[in-house]
């Protein structure tokens, strides 16, 4: 980095280096107060002690989070928030946080996964031309997805999505045919989702196999976004307000859509190309919790707290700029590298579709599986609640219907980069 971006500060004998991180984000008096450091790590080990004994973390050290967790400022906003200000609250962090998720970050690189033994394979590719370097590539991981790929290809087209890369993880159904399609290319492994970190591994491969230096959206098959403004202007213009406010990547808090009535009750989803929202039209709310995380700001909430208590991070980054610095595998899902770009503003939303009729029957699928996080441990929690079954009704005074991208604007769920 030239002399003239950095400055050097003495912190006892130890020389330090402290750079803005304009590129990322942001500018002026934002990137002054907020700056990452170089130093060596003796003296980041230190102040990462003064740090602690300073601020002395909410939550204790278990067996099941081997990481300190950063101290929540005393004036994090709630979410939704209440005003258009709160935005720029989200994702503060104090000099020691900074530090810690400097060193964090370096640490958690180490973790990425060999790539020994794995295969990795075209076995069918698209028939329009490859896409160009302004166009936004879509990387998704499924397996038996028949349910959602009508309605997520129509979704994600007409939201100027150019190419679709499908990672197919040994699906029974009829995903691989009805993934047939002129724009879609069909990879597969000779390993599971387990065996790559999650699809971590794969979506990375990806990212290598259609360029660096691109956007991509990178999702679920049962999430789909939702921007500012998304019903009437395409993905690119959303990407341009991040660029124009030098971001590289979007923050979207998941927000799980649930019958207006019992399980048992739910429409089939016909036509099979219709968006879920239509059929699966309420979410929460309220009863959503903001905290800085090691690898993010972390959102937790939605019914799969508020009736079953298992506190999910449901916030994820789909649209991503992948440049040299930028990588899944090793991080987290909730939060790819480098992990000082994940503390930021919620921009956008991924309406999640995981609770249709049949959701027990998912929910065994899933358990059965034991792919997801500490073998779906999660999933079995829920699974194994009183309160999940057919006659689950998700529905509570604080319900809200999906209507527009500005509902949630207007509702403080989306800030608004216009």
């Amino acid at each position: 980095m030239p002399a003239d971006q950095r400055q050097e500060v003495r912190i006892g004998r130890a020389r330090c280096h402290r750079f803005p991180l304009a590129r990322d984000g942001m500018a002026g008096p934002a990137a002054r107060r907020r700056s990452a450091w170089t130093m060596p790590g003796r003296t980041a080990r230190r102040l990462i002690a003064i740090g602690a004994a300073a601020s002395p973390p909410l939550v204790a050290r278990s067996p099941l989070c081997q990481w300190s967790p950063m101290t929540r400022p005393p004036n994090t906003p709630v979410y939704p928030v209440a005003a258009a200000s709160d935005w720029k609250r989200m994702g503060r962090m104090s000099l020691p946080d900074r530090v810690r998720l400097f060193v964090r970050d370096r640490r958690y690189r180490k973790r990425t996964m060999s790539r020994e033994g794995i295969r990795f394979d075209l076995v069918r590719r698209a028939s329009t031309p490859s896409p160009g370097p302004q166009d936004v590539v879509l990387l998704c991981v499924c397996r038996d997805a028949e349910r959602y790929i009508p309605s997520f290809l129509a979704h994600y087209r007409k939201l100027g999505v150019a190419r679709f890369a499908f990672v197919d993880d040994k699906s029974g159904d009829a995903t691989r045919a009805l993934l047939d399609q002129p724009d879609v290319d069909l990879f597969e492994s000779n390993v599971d989702y387990r065996a790559t970190g999650g699809g971590l591994l794969w979506r990375d491969m990806l990212v290598e196999h259609y360029g660096r230096g691109r956007w991509y959206v990178s999702v679920d098959c049962d999430e789909y976004l939702v921007f500012p403004g998304c019903e009437a202007r395409p993905l690119a213009s959303f990407i341009a307000d991040l660029q124009g406010r030098r971001l590289k990547r979007a923050m979207a808090v998941m927000l799980d859509i649930y019958p207006d009535g019992p399980l048992r009750d739910a429409p089939s989803h016909r036509p099979a190309a219709a968006m879920p929202a239509s059929l699966y039209p309420l979410f929460d709310g309220d009863g959503y919790d903001l905290e800085n995380g090691p690898t993010c700001l972390s959102v937790r909430g939605g019914p799969r707290q508020r009736m079953f208590g298992v506190r999910m991070r449901i916030n994820k980054f789909p649209v991503i700029h992948m440049d040299r610095r930028s990588q899944f595998s090793g991080g987290a899902t909730h939060g790819p590298f480098p992990l000082y770009r994940n503390f930021t503003a919620v921009q956008c939303v991924l309406l999640h579709y995981k609770f249709p009729a049949d959701a027990v029957e998912e929910f065994r699928k899933i358990v059965s599986l034991g792919q997801h996080v500490g073998g779906s441990k999660f999933y079995k929690a829920i699974l194994e609640h009183e309160a999940f079954g057919e006659e689950a009704d998700l529905r509570y005074e604080a319900s809200m219907r999906y209507g527009t991208s500005e509902d949630l604007v207007r509702h403080g769920f989306i800030q608004d980069l216009r």
